[in-house]
């Protein structure tokens, strides 16, 4: 198919398909003289890509992820499962810390809410 109706089934631009070939996370099109010409393995990489993005991946994370890898066929799903599985970890860390900030959020309120001190609104 031709970047038209490759762009038209994954919702992005021509820039965009060029961007990520320039950025070696979609591999280069074959071409028809002047024509690049791609197949279902680009549109399932893509799809990937934006779906990668969805869960908080940025390009670069996903650059980092095919250096070295060949993604002729599409981004490695070795690749793509050791990503999500560290991406799993992270959120589960902030997670964590975010609870131990929201404990400590109640615990000042309620000290607050004890506390003698009082501002004299008369001040």
């Amino acid at each position: 198919m031709y970047i038209g109706e490759f762009c038209k089934l994954t919702q992005t631009t021509p820039k965009t398909i060029r961007y990520y070939e320039s950025i070696n996370i979609l591999p280069s099109a074959q071409r028809i003289g002047k024509y690049r010409v791609y197949d279902k393995t680009y549109v399932e990489t893509v799809r990937q890509i934006k779906l990668a993005q969805e869960i908080g991946f940025t390009l670069a994370e996903i650059k980092a992820w095919c250096k070295g890898e060949n993604i002729k066929k599409g981004l490695p799903a070795i690749v793509i499962q050791q990503a999500i599985s560290d991406k799993k970890s992270d959120i589960e860390l902030d997670i964590k810390r975010l609870n131990e900030k929201l404990k400590l959020v109640d615990e000042i309120g309620q000290e607050l809410k004890n506390s003698t001190c009082r501002l004299d609104s008369s001040l």
